[in-house]
């Protein structure tokens, strides 16, 4: 016959205890995206801005990426993952940021793009942030880095310096965002690795429950134990 120590059951029963109180580890699904640069010159919703840095950063599920041609001046492919990017113009010691939005057309999305610009200079790509249009053949207004071997796949962490490529026109929750001027400080894009998903908050009570239910079947093995001892 297998005999269990009443010491080794009672530390048992408060390791399931705890086990089932603990919330399990997270798995990451998501990547930071970034792009950065100055220096430029302009207004964000009516508000001037001058010889200021800028950075947009938005994150996003990358197994949601997609793939497509636009039908621009000329065809380049790209690959565009949506998102809700967020502006921050820096200049001295005063910030504007801002949320980039659509300009209301049907179907319209934000998010971040990476085009193959391969038409102007073998392996030249363009990584930022941009708008693609409903019909999903068209982008504009990009707010970007340009350089060689930045045409990625969007899907997994990335770092590359280049020369910032900017228009003007983005609409944010702020108001229109517009650059009127820029000298260019050289720009960077990067993927960063994985945000962890949310842990889902425990019920303390759960947890009381839990620990109840250990401690009475604690008690009753003890006054057994007693019982045993006694008669024995």
């Amino acid at each position: 016959m297998i005999r269990i120590s009443f010491k080794t059951l009672s530390v048992g029963l408060i390791a399931l205890a705890c086990m089932l109180a603990a919330p399990s580890a997270a798995d990451a699904s998501t990547l930071t995206y970034t792009a950065t640069g100055g220096i430029i010159t302009g207004t964000l919703g009516g508000t001037p801005f001058t010889d200021a840095t800028w950075s947009i950063t938005g994150t996003a599920d990358p197994t949601n990426v997609v793939s497509g041609t636009s039908a621009s001046i000329v065809a380049v492919p790209f690959h565009f993952l949506a998102m809700t990017p967020l502006l921050t113009i820096t200049t001295g010691s005063s910030t504007l940021q801002a949320t980039m939005v659509t300009d209301g057309s049907i179907g319209q999305q934000v998010g971040v793009f990476s085009i193959d610009y391969s038409v102007a200079a073998s392996g030249y790509g363009i990584d930022g942030f941009g708008y693609l249009a409903g019909d999903g053949s068209a982008v504009s207004n990009f707010f970007a880095v340009a350089g060689i071997g930045f045409y990625i796949n969007l899907q997994s962490p990335f770092s590359g310096s280049g020369v910032q490529f900017l228009a003007s026109g983005f609409n944010t929750d702020a108001g229109l965002f517009d650059v009127t001027g820029e000298e260019n400080q050289g720009a960077t894009f990067t993927i960063s690795g994985g945000s962890p998903s949310a842990v889902p908050e425990i019920d303390p009570n759960s947890i009381g429950s839990v620990l109840a239910l250990v401690m009475g079947s604690l008690g009753l093995l003890e006054r057994r134990r007693v019982r045993h001892t006694s008669n024995g």
